[in-house]
């Protein structure tokens, strides 16, 4: 090549590179205007209150906080606010677990009688990874009834080890069991020899420089910048018990980003062993499930994710990790079921592949609470009507939506208003057990104890594991039968 093609050549490859480099810049900043056009159009109707945090390839593209910490001093929220974790801390009590794996401290086969010899002969059964992967049969304590506000693992440990059975056999199924993360816990209290909260802190938050996340042990007013529970409507729903390994943390999105990119590497762990977290476990029939050690599985032909959720009282948590692109997603509300976490990510994820978005649909319960304060119940009914012929496409119209409203009423002593929207539901979901059990739930606060017993049996039959039903149904029972005497 002679030197005048020679300098041609070089002059036009720098020229391709400035114009790549000004159509990535340009690719950039036109997707950070989708973000903020997303997340504002989220806020501004009421179905974001949080913070989020977006990145790709090890470096955060997108972060900002929407409202407020407390819809009573207006306190911002910034991606350095401090929200209840709910059960994306699962994943926090995993990597516990795996690290005294590591440590050679105890062994996923080990026996669940091994930490508590109390436990009825079935503990000879349940190993550690039944727990890790909610396959051991152990219930889920907030089915038994164990939520109240003080609640605390060792009120757990007595619900779990009073029962005398397991749900199925260990390995049979997967079912979700809070309560089998709360054991996982205090197998790591044990297996340490040191508090739950100090082992996180040494191994895990500190390591990381997670300054400003946490195990909750202290009062909540020693937590700086914490977002405070509201619920949808913006009635104070703040979390309020005291368990660990199902919940209790808080952080924030920027201590979870650093949290995501230190699993990229081996910090923590290695490699093969993240790999066996991020894999699904095999069942007694050879199947095998979507869960793996505290993490959702997500695959596809382009694509391998992990992803995790949580929800309790007024807070709703999201994060998603695309691990074939490096991906990330973080969100963090106080805001409440008003929250639609799986519409965001989708409309997130088109947004950074360059692929067509939509804005997430607003819950149709936002719109009847805000109707219901100016209208009757026949106007709110008209009204829903109308709007699901005339406006679907821009409201979320599902079973929870009305049921959502239904109990706001309830709250607000509008059992026979309550009554009626829980109707309307059962007309639309007839094969839907929760319907029936909210709407004997309206019949007995208002003691039409006949028709609440009709509508729990109804729900029990459709779903016989619903506890909730077969305690409310022995209530009535007794209730009647003191009625006739």
């Amino acid at each position: 090549m002679t030197k005048g093609n020679l300098e041609k050549y070089l002059g036009i490859c720098i020229l391709l590179s400035l114009i790549i480099g000004v159509n990535n810049l340009s690719q950039a900043q036109n997707k950070e205007k989708d973000l903020d056009k997303l997340m504002s159009y989220c806020y501004e109707n009421g179905i974001f209150n949080g913070s989020v945090l977006i990145a790709h390839h090890k470096k955060i593209i997108y972060k900002n906080g929407w409202g407020y910490c407390d819809s009573t001093t207006n306190t911002a929220i910034t991606p350095n606010t401090s929200f209840y974790l709910a059960s994306v801390s699962k994943q926090f009590t995993a990597m516990a677990v795996m690290l005294l794996k590591n440590q050679s401290k105890l062994t996923y086969q080990d026996k669940l009688s091994k930490y508590f010899p109390d436990f009825p002969p079935y503990a000879d059964d349940v190993t550690i990874k039944h727990l890790l992967t909610h396959t051991s049969g152990i219930p889920d304590h907030f089915n038994l009834g164990a939520f109240r506000p003080g609640l605390t693992n060792e009120d757990v440990l007595k619900v779990l080890s009073d029962q005398d059975s397991l749900d199925f056999a260990p390995g049979q199924r997967f079912s979700y069991s809070n309560g089998g993360y709360v054991l996982l816990s205090l197998i790591v209290e044990r297996a340490s020899k040191v508090t739950f909260h100090s082992f996180m802190k040494t191994n895990i938050f500190d390591p990381l420089e997670m300054n400003r996340t946490e195990v909750y042990i202290q009062s909540k007013s020693e937590i700086q910048n914490r977002a405070i529970g509201f619920s949808a409507f913006g009635e104070l729903s703040d979390y309020n018990i005291l368990t660990t390994g199902d919940g209790g943390m808080f952080s924030t999105v920027l201590d979870l980003y650093k949290w995501d990119q230190a699993l990229y590497d081996e910090k923590l762990v290695p490699h093969i062993m993240l790999s066996e977290a991020f894999s699904g476990m095999k069942l007694n029939d050879g199947t095998y499930t979507d869960y793996g050690y505290g993490w959702r599985l997500i695959s596809d032909s382009s694509a391998s994710a992990v992803t995790h959720s949580g929800a309790l009282n007024g807070f709703r948590t999201l994060i998603y990790r695309d691990l074939t692109n490096q991906h990330s997603i973080i969100l963090l509300s106080n805001h409440g079921s008003a929250l639609q976490r799986n519409e965001i990510r989708d409309a997130i994820i088109n947004i950074n592949d360059s692929r067509p978005w939509e804005y997430p649909r607003i819950p149709i319960s936002l719109k009847l609470v805000e109707l219901s304060k100016a209208q009757d119940i026949k106007g709110v009914e008209k009204s829903y009507w109308s709007l699901k012929k005339d406006d679907a496409s821009s409201y979320k119209f599902d079973e929870s939506e009305l049921n959502t409203f239904g109990y706001y009423l309830m709250s607000q002593n509008k059992s026979k208003e309550a009554q009626i929207i829980f109707k309307i539901n059962i007309a639309q979901f007839e094969n839907s057990a929760n319907v029936y059990d909210s709407y004997a739930e309206a019949c007995f606060a208002l003691k039409e104890y006949e028709l609440a017993k009709k509508n729990y049996l109804k729900s029990l039959a459709l779903n016989p594991g619903n506890v909730n039903a077969r305690k409310m149904l022995e209530m009535i029972s007794g209730l009647i039968q003191k009625n006739d005497k």
